[in-house]
């Protein structure tokens, strides 16, 4: 996620092995719905921040989950940034 253009709401330090929270991108082209619904339609299901004083949503990475899922999660998330034009193109 990093790779592609996301920020971390908590530092690396601070990350837990269950759930990761990420800020909203700043491009004017982030729509959390639209993000939301093009990840389902490949099958993945996010979580919108809980975090009072921030934008942000999670990823959670916990139970039935192995390397190839969350590089096919990736690889569709990288898509998604393309295709909403979020990020300069990244490659990972």
């Amino acid at each position: 996620m990093i790779k592609l253009g996301f920020e971390l709401y908590l530092d690396a330090k601070d990350q837990g092995p269950i759930i990761s929270s990420f800020k909203y991108p700043s491009s004017p082209n982030w729509d959390f719905e639209t993000f939301y619904k093009k990840l389902a339609d490949h099958d993945f299901l996010i979580y919108p921040g809980k975090v009072t004083n921030a934008d942000c949503f999670r990823i959670g990475h916990i139970g039935h989950l192995y390397p190839d899922d969350m590089q096919k999660f990736a690889k569709v998330v990288g898509t998604i940034c393309d295709e909403m034009k979020l990020f300069d193109k990244k490659s990972i």
